[in-house]
């Protein structure tokens, strides 16, 4: 097979149903996605979201009733904090309960809390406008929050937003950036709520909230805290989603085309970078090894990143895989023939030196599209043995 791939922009990437590639998309009243809001909706079901909104516009309060609306009778509870002079006007938007968030949040106050998210999908809790974002995050790691929306009008990190970000990575160039817009309590209130232990915090646009949390692409910016992916096998409950995948890559012209026969193949003796929380899919490889059989060589099959989880590191996480597998069967060399520039970039920031089509297995080049084989560059990365103080520890 020839990895003629680096990432895919699938808007598919979950073990669903697929819906066929001529059938329309259909789309709710304000242009989001039917098929990924009920997504969202089935992902954040049981969950709590805490919202910040330290500018409330009439815009806004339109998007977190929609918001609010689409999730019906579902179990998904909101938590807004707001300024204390409209917590009116967000209670009319969402309905529920209200609640004073200017005093300090002790043990009898926080308990009050509980109590009240427990019995109502909606709480507002009014603050003053310099506190909103301080607010939000303490009350999002008193309920323990999966979730936490900071607003603003200035969206995300930079522009366009950036889909992701870890804030220990990038904490000092994120904290400049927002002190740059005024914002110097946002970083806290994020750091806050992920110690507490929500699973990511959202930089958006009020009036962007329903893109936000339902569709792939979104508005803003995610920000999460440590390690956001792990490596697992490829499941037969991931098949649809991984044809899915290749067939996106198809379309754009990322990948080969390939049988199905082929995929699952490639599927069977694969790795998937899974999101920790909810175990979808952020990118898939394969290592085809049975063309190779004796040689010590094995092949990077099928590498495909899902943009919506960009900047997340799926894509080096999955070599790393590989390495690991080639390892434990005693192969000693990996290697990836691509005709993508991209992916030529990426080998050559994980290792792999470029070398001739002659130094990779002869195998590998019967059969091989002649379209292809001008414009194919090959990468190789020695395997190397693990220390012996390493095989003596485990």
């Amino acid at each position: 097979m020839a990895n003629d791939d680096l990432r895919a922009k699938p808007r598919t990437a979950r073990t669903r149903r697929i819906a066929p590639l001529e059938a329309a998309v259909e789309l709710t009243s304000s242009g989001v996605p039917v098929s990924e809001r009920d997504f969202f909706i089935e992902e954040f079901r049981g969950v709590t979201i805490v919202v910040a909104l330290p500018v409330v516009s009439a815009a806004g309060l339109d998007a977190v009733s929609r918001t609010v609306g689409e999730f019906g009778s579902g179990d998904t509870r909101f938590i807004f904090v707001v300024p204390s002079e409209y917590m009116s006007e967000a209670t009319t938007a969402v309905g529920g309960l209200s609640m004073d968030g200017s005093t300090a949040w002790t043990g009898e106050e926080v308990a009050r809390l509980w109590l009240a998210i427990a019995d109502s999908e909606c709480v507002v809790i009014g603050t003053e406008a310099s506190d909103v974002a301080r607010t939000a995050g303490a009350v999002a790691a008193s309920v323990r929050a999966s979730k936490m929306v900071l607003t603003d009008p200035g969206g995300g990190w930079g522009t366009p937003p950036r889909s992701f970000a870890d804030i220990d990575v990038h904490r000092e160039r994120l904290s400049r950036h927002l002190a740059q817009r005024g914002l110097d309590d946002f970083p806290h209130a994020a750091q806050v709520a992920l110690a507490g232990g929500a699973y990511s915090v959202n930089l958006c646009r009020a009036e962007d909230l329903e893109f936000e949390l339902f569709t792939f692409d979104g508005r803003g910016t995610v920000l999460t805290q440590g390690r956001y992916l792990h490596l697992a096998s490829l499941q037969v409950d991931d098949f649809p989603a991984i044809e899915a995948l290749v067939a996106q890559g198809v379309r754009e012209g990322v990948l080969k085309r390939r049988s199905r026969i082929e995929i699952a193949r490639m599927a069977a003796g694969g790795l998937g970078a899974r999101v920790l929380r909810t175990g979808h899919l952020a990118g898939i490889v394969g290592l085809e090894v049975d063309r190779y059989d004796g040689t010590g060589f094995g092949e990077v099959s099928g590498l495909i990143t899902v943009a919506e989880f960009s900047g997340l590191g799926a894509g080096g996480l999955l070599i790393d895989g590989l390495m690991d597998l080639c390892r434990e069967r005693g192969i000693a060399n990996l290697f990836a023939v691509t005709v993508s520039g991209e992916a030529a970039d990426f080998f050559a920031r994980r290792g792999f030196d470029e070398v001739g089509r002659q130094d990779v297995p002869a195998a590998k080049w019967n059969h091989y599209d002649a379209d292809r084989l001008e414009s194919a560059r090959c990468f190789l990365r020695s395997v190397p043995a693990i220390p012996a103080s390493v095989s003596q520890n485990t």
